[in-house]
Formats: structure tokens, C-alpha cells, sequence
């Protein structure tokens, strides 16, 4: 009979348990990295991590904030370019946005991607705007008209390698992407001119208390307690189980997703097992269901039992978040 428990239990809880990655990857052991927006980027304050983007400066794209970041939140530390290696030379190589979770709360970062020479329009520039009202230096390789402004091709698209295109819109000069490449000197949004398309990403931060991420969470067994407990906290349900034997949880009730979400649901054997005659069914045990606290409210968690195709009672437990950080940024 063991060895059909151990299958029995496997089946159930590959189910049954739930991952939610909120972490990025730490390279040896400095800020954690991120490439992927739709991972959630979860740091305490204080910290540093860094979002890594494919980047490629000789096609004249490079990457810009799509819009101002909450400075109450995140501020913008640092922006590098890293070149591919030797024998991938002219190809992607990556840029490295390094951010400093500034105060609690939640915050956007909107990075895009868009030509380098943006800030000069479709059209040519009037005689005598060279500078200023949006039009900015030549780029390399665009001649300027007999007035002296910027003149830039009517129907411009950036070239998409160091030399393609350069003989069409530069004469007999080569664009050529700079040895030394510059990042952006301000955490202030560049503008994408009207006609121009950017490819966009959103990154979505979430600035917790310090320690929030290494406390235990606090375990509950009687829902006549009320959960109590700080905004990026978690806390753990107990309940006794024998999945084995057909006894289990579900959520009676979707969770408020705006206050709550469930990260993990796991099974433990507490040894023992129900005996029949001469044959052991089944293995007692207790789940344990860990949820974490997004934003201050109050909510409940309703959890009902199933044995078979029958359900049993329903437990429901009150919950209590309590804000962070006095006077800090905690906007939705």
C-alpha cells in the first residue's frame, strides 16, 4: 500500500501547490537581476536591482524611461552598456538599468525602445530651430540644409546594422555607432514623437519593509483569531488533511487578489495511519496554506473541506493589513 500513497500524494500536490516567483536573480551576490516584466519585481527598501535589456546602439534604437518614475519609490541609479563578445560583435549586446527601492509601496517603471535621433521629426526643422523647440544636435551622418538647421529624411527608419543605409542618407559617410556610449543623465521620461512606434515594457515594483521577506510567517488554526499583520507580510493557515484518504481543502471563495494572494499550498505527514484489519490507508497529516498581505484593508479567507465528492465545513478567517511606513509612498 505504500508505494500507491506516495503516487496518490505526488498527484495531488502537483496540483495542488502553487509557486509565485517574485524574486529576480542575484549574480554573485550583488543587486538581482530582471529580464522578464511579467515577474513581479519584490525588493526591501534600501535595496538595488537591476532590469537587463537586449540592446544594440548601432541600429540607432536605445532604450529610455516611458515615463517619470515615482521617486518616493524607486530612483534611477545608474544606466550601462554591456558589448557582445568578440566573436558576437555586431550583434545585441545589453543594457543595464539599476534602480534604488527608495521608500515603500508599489511603483511602474515604463522603459522604451525607440530611435536615438527621436527628438528631430519627420519633417525638416524650420530655418533657424537648429536648437531648441524639440529639435536637438545633428546626429552624425544627417547633412544639415543651406540655412544651417536640422534637416532630417522625410521618411527616416533607422538602419539595422553599423553601415546599411549609410550611403542613402549620409552621402559617403558611414554611420557608425560611438565607441563611448553615453547613458541617460536624468530619470526624467524622454517623448516619442507622434509616427514613431516604440516597443514598450512595464515592469511593476513592489518596495517591502525591511525584513518583511525573511519573517516567518505567523500560523493560524482557529478562525476565531483574526490574521493581523503588516501589508508585505505573509501568514500560513493549518489545517488538518489525509489526502489519501479523499480529505482536503479548497478556497470556498476567490481571495480579494487586491489584498491578497495565495503563494503556496503544501501537505505534511505527521506519521501514523488509519488501520483497517490488517492494512494501513490513508496518512494524517495537516496542509498548510501561505498567503501574503499586498495592501492595508480588511478581507477573509474562506476555506472549505472535501471529502470525496462531498463537501464538508467551511472555515472562514478574518484578515487585518495594516499599513507600512508612516507618511511614505503606498500608492496602488
Amino acid at each position: 500500500m505504500k508505494p500507491r500513497i506516495a503516487v496518490s500524494l505526488s498527484a495531488v500536490f502537483l496540483a495542488a501547490v502553487l509557486a509565485l516567483t517574485t524574486a529576480g536573480c542575484k549574480v554573485g551576490g550583488g543587486a538581482a537581476e530582471y529580464r522578464d516584466p511579467s515577474v513581479p519585481i519584490v525588493v526591501e527598501k534600501g535595496e538595488e536591482f537591476t532590469i537587463v535589456l537586449e540592446s544594440n546602439p548601432s541600429t540607432g534604437y536605445r532604450w529610455q524611461l516611458g515615463k517619470e518614475l515615482d521617486e518616493k519609490v524607486v530612483t534611477l541609479q545608474k544606466v550601462e552598456f554591456e558589448e557582445p563578445e568578440a566573436e558576437r560583435r555586431g550583434l545585441a549586446g545589453e543594457e543595464r538599468w539599476t534602480f534604488k527601492a527608495a521608500g515603500l509601496g508599489h511603483a511602474e517603471i515604463v522603459l522604451e525602445h525607440v530611435p536615438s535621433w527621436e527628438k528631430f521629426p519627420v519633417e525638416e526643422a524650420p530655418e533657424g530651430k537648429a536648437e531648441g523647440a524639440g529639435f536637438g544636435e545633428e546626429p552624425k551622418g544627417v547633412k544639415s540644409g543651406e540655412t544651417g538647421a536640422a534637416t532630417a529624411p522625410k521618411e527616416w527608419s533607422a538602419p539595422t546594422s553599423v553601415t546599411e543605409g549609410a550611403s542613402e542618407h549620409a552621402g559617403s559617410e558611414e554611420v557608425v555607432a560611438p565607441k563611448e556610449w553615453s547613458a541617460p543623465t536624468s530619470a526624467k521620461a524622454g517623448e516619442v514623437p507622434e509616427g514613431i512606434s516604440a516597443e514598450t515594457l512595464t515592469f511593476s515594483v513592489w518596495v517591502k519593509e525591511k525584513g518583511a521577506r525573511d519573517k516567518e510567517p505567523k500560523k493560524y488554526k482557529d478562525p476565531a483569531e483574526i490574521v493581523k499583520l503588516k501589508e508585505g507580510y505573509r501568514f500560513s493557515v493549518i489545517l488538518e488533511s489525509d489526502p489519501t484518504a479523499g480529505r482536503r481543502w479548497e478556497l470556498a471563495e476567490p481571495l480579494d487578489e487586491g489584498l491578497l494572494s495565495l503563494v503556496s499550498v503544501t501537505f505534511e505527514a505527521k506519521g501514523g495511519s488509519h488501520v483497517e484489519g490488517e492494512e494501513e490507508t490513508g496518512a494524517p497529516g495537516e496542509e498548510t496554506w501561505t498567503f501574503e498581505a499586498l495592501r492595508p484593508g480588511e478581507t477573509s479567507v474562506a476555506l472549505k473541506s472535501r471529502e470525496g465528492e462531498k463537501s464538508g465545513e467551511t472555515l472562514v478567517f478574518k484578515v487585518e493589513i495594516e499599513g507600512v511606513g508612516s507618511g511614505e509612498s503606498s500608492a496602488h
